[in-house]
């Protein structure tokens, strides 16, 4: 094994499914001055792509050497995997690893029960764009002013990224960031139904609401004016639009929906921990 630099991190992604790669691709495509491992118990030709690489990979705790320990820790399993598996962990950590956790729902007390080594806990909660660099990451951690800078570094090209105070937060952002993609998943794809039913072919039916919500979100990405103005300006008296938006305001029961969507999915994530 090289000789480790005097800068060059060790850095372990633990985890390979769909976040865990995600993450670890984007890690091993930085020009960060690391040596990089992965560790997945399944789908050995994952871990076979990587190794040819020359990247570190084991699917065993007991495979990695006596002695080592990592400078950073990513912990990329569903919650129910950290409880059972993780505190094989422990003997790869030090004191002053920073252990990251993207597990939703699972408290940084915890963490630190389950890995006594753990001195440093960060949570990051990621959301699926971050696959394509457009994610939104909110961290906590209460030693953040020691730790911001390597996160932000590790997580820069993954989309944008806050920072939290009170790890309670957590659940809110869960349930907004880190779920919402698929809300927004299910309501494109009930755009997409409603343009069949009114006779579109599949395709144009695909590529008129895509583009519509692509559309939208650049618009409100780029626009000096809130959302709620933006549909004002494009909702004329007595129009079509009008019309919609009736519909689908009528009884408030959209907004009814929305709140309850969220509400059981951070409620969720209070149960997780």
């Amino acid at each position: 094994m090289a000789e480790q630099s005097q800068s060059e991190k060790k850095i372990l992604v633990v985890g390979a499914g769909r976040m865990g790669l995600c993450h670890f691709r984007w890690l091993v495509a930085t020009e960060y001055d690391s040596e990089f491992y992965l560790f997945n118990r399944s789908w050995p030709e994952t871990l076979e792509g990587f190794k040819c690489k020359g990247i570190h990979t084991f699917q065993n705790v007991e495979e990695v050497p006596e002695g080592i320990t990592f400078d950073v820790f990513l912990l990329a399993l569903k919650p129910q995997v950290i409880v059972q598996h993780v505190t094989e962990f422990n003997r790869l950590i030090s004191d002053s690893t920073c252990l990251i956790s993207v597990a939703a729902g699972v408290m940084s007390t915890t963490l630190k029960q389950m890995l006594p080594n753990a001195r440093n806990v960060v949570r990051v909660m990621p959301n699926t764009p971050a696959m394509i660099g457009k994610g939104v990451m909110v961290g906590y951690s209460d030693k953040q002013s020691e730790f911001s800078k390597l996160i932000e570094d590790l997580f820069s090209t993954l989309g944008r990224f806050f920072w939290i105070s009170d790890e309670n937060q957590m659940h809110a952002v869960t349930a907004i960031s880190g779920s919402g993609s698929a809300y927004l998943f299910y309501f494109t794809q009930c755009f997409i139904e409603s343009a069949k039913t009114l006779g579109l072919d599949e395709n144009l039916a695909q590529e008129l609401a895509l583009e519509t919500v692509i559309g939208a979100a650049n618009l409100i990405e780029q626009s000096d004016d809130d959302v709620e103005t933006l549909r004002k300006n494009v909702t004329s008296p007595n129009g079509t639009t009008q019309a919609g938006l009736e519909a689908l305001m009528a009884d408030s029961i959209l907004k009814q929906r929305v709140e309850a969507c969220c509400q059981q999915a951070a409620q969720k994530s209070v149960a997780l921990s």
